[in-house]
Formats: structure tokens, C-alpha cells, sequence
């Protein structure tokens, strides 16, 4: 397919690039690990596939083959050849059709995929764009890997996913370092809004806040970070640590975002404002086992709809 406009920091995307974080390599992957997860379940793809993670003003696609694509995340207004595409679907394009992205209605990076995947050399074991080593390359021509075509046309499974973005709770698990926070901080984290700031990108979301304090100024040892770590900056602001987040860091680690809302917090742009919720590791557990059976769900209806046509 050919890309006949690149859009805003359109990258590709897998879950990571784990393993290496030993040699000072970033995992990278997808901002919303969940939405690039739906989308190869979809498309009955390997689970680790890569996508284009996309933002809004997105690309102008070309098709220059047949294939079956699907759309998740964001919802950005996408049209194949002028007509109105619903994300969560597996949709058929030949040869000559045009996907464009028109208007951004909510979240901020949607994710766009192909049956079968993209052609593209992985570098450690990942194909996730790496920003320091422009690998790789984002090309204006983008191969896939085999043509596909819908048995029947008329077929379009979908599934229901979305986030609850009314809800501004940002659930999280304390670390031991929680505890190094003064009273009035504690109170501070727990019960007010902080607000996503411009300075946000895929390594980290800066939040503008009541600054917090410790109970007492010391300097910490650099330790291991990861997706989701909520760092208690200098000034008494807070990040949280995104995607291509590094692999360790001196600030104080208030506490650890689950996954679930790691993603929900990706579709988030600047200016939301967001609330923190601490809760049990126990919990936390709890909710991931539930993510995992709505997904096993999600696969098992999908597989059950193509027996039945």
C-alpha cells in the first residue's frame, strides 16, 4: 500500500521489545498495548503483530492490493473510499480504494492493521519503531505480507470495546516509596485532579498538579522503571512513565498504574484532567484476570461467528 500522506508521528507498533532492558534498550511497543491487542484478535493475526499506531492528523492510505484491515483505539472518523468505517470491524479493501482519517472524536492513537501483517525487519526480536535509531524507517511504500480477500463481502464481525473516558480514575498500586510522602501529599494524590500537560509524549506523561513533598529531601539510588511508574519529579510534579519510557530513573516511584488504565490514560491528550485511585496488588490482579477473559471472550465469539457463516 502506498502512504500518500504521512500524518503526525505515525510509527510502528508491536508490544515490545522485551529483554533488553539490561543494556540500557527501552521496551517501546504500543502506547495502548490493549486496543493493539484487540485489533490482531480481530484480524486473527499473532498477538505480538504490528500495527501503525496513529495520530490525528493521521495518513492518507492507498490500498494497491486486496486485503482485510481493521481499525481500534481512537475513533478519528475513518472513510474508505468516502464511506464511514466503524472501528472494532474487519473491513475488505481492493485495489485502488483510499482510507483517510477526517475528523479526531475521541482518544488520541489509533491503531490500523492488516491480515497477515506488514512486512517489516524486527530488530530484537520487535518490529516497534525505536525514535533514537529511526528503526524502522517509516516508508512512503508499505508491503504486506499476502493478499486476502472476505469469503463473503457482506461479512463484517465487530466486537464492543471502548474506555470509560467520563470516569477520570487512574487506578494504581502503591510502591514502597508511597509512604515516603508527607501527610498533606498523600491527601493531595488521592483527592485532586492533575492535569495532562503539553510536555507529554511517548516517554512519559507530565502532570501539573498540587506539588507533592516527602517527608524528608534525600537522594535515591537509580532503579528499574517500567510502563505505568508514577515518578515524583524535583519540583514536586509528577510523570508517568509511558511506552518508550527509559529503563531507570533517581526520582522517587509513587506507585505503579495497572495496564488496563495505562491504556485508557494513552487515549488521554493534554489538558484532561485525571484522578488517582490507590489500590490492593490483590485487586489489581483481580482486574487483569478480568481483562483476560473479556479478551479470551472476545476471541472465542469471533471464532464462533466464522463457523457459523
Amino acid at each position: 500500500m502506498k502512504i500518500l500522506k504521512k500524518g503526525v508521528l505515525s510509527t510502528f507498533q508491536d508490544q515490545g521489545r522485551f529483554g533488553y532492558q539490561s543494556v540500557g534498550v527501552n521496551t517501546g511497543g504500543a502506547m495502548d498495548s490493549l486496543a493493539l491487542r484487540l485489533l490482531n484478535i480481530i484480524l486473527g493475526n499473532h498477538s505480538n503483530e504490528a500495527a501503525l499506531e496513529i495520530h490525528f492528523p493521521g495518513p492518507h492510505i492507498e490500498f494497491e492490493e486486496s486485503c482485510i484491515f481493521a481499525i481500534t483505539g481512537a475513533d478519528f472518523n475513518a472513510t474508505l473510499n468516502e464511506k464511514l468505517l466503524t472501528k472494532n470491524k474487519i473491513y475488505q479493501a481492493k485495489s485502488g480504494d483510499y482510507l483517510v482519517f477526517k475528523h479526531k472524536l475521541n482518544g488520541e492513537r489509533l491503531y490500523f492493521g492488516v491480515k497477515g501483517g506488514f512486512e517489516i525487519s524486527d530488530w530484537l526480536h520487535s518490529k516497534s519503531t525505536n525514535a533514537q535509531l529511526n528503526f524502522p524507517e517509516f516508508s512512503q511504500i508499505i508491503a504486506l505480507r499476502n493478499k486476502c480477500e472476505l469469503e463473503n463481502s457482506q461479512v463484517n464481525y465487530g466486537v464492543s470495546f471502548d474506555y470509560d473516558f467520563v470516569d477520570k480514575k487512574i487506578r494504581f498500586v502503591p510502591s514502597f516509596e508511597f509512604d515516603e510522602l508527607d501527610i498533606e501529599s498523600k491527601d493531595s494524590l488521592l483527592n485532586s485532579e492533575f492535569l495532562i500537560t503539553k510536555d507529554s509524549n511517548r516517554m512519559g506523561y507530565r502532570l501539573s498538579g498540587e506539588p507533592l513533598a516527602l517527608l524528608q529531601n534525600k537522594e535515591m539510588v537509580s532503579a528499574s522503571v517500567t510502563k505505568g511508574t508514577i515518578q515524583l519529579l524535583p519540583d514536586g510534579q509528577l510523570i508517568v512513565l509511558m511506552a518508550d519510557a527509559q529503563v531507570s530513573g533517581g526520582y522517587p516511584k509513587l506507585g505503579f498504574v495497572i495496564e488496563k488504565d495505562v491504556s485508557k490514560l494513552s487515549q488521554l491528550g493534554f489538558q484532561s484532567k485525571i484522578e488517582f485511585e490507590m489500590i490492593s496488588y490483590e485487586l489489581a490482579v483481580e482486574i487483569m484476570l478480568q481483562t483476560e477473559k473479556t479478551f479470551n471472550l472476545i476471541n472465542k465469539s469471533l471464532k464462533l461467528c466464522e463457523k457459523e457463516n
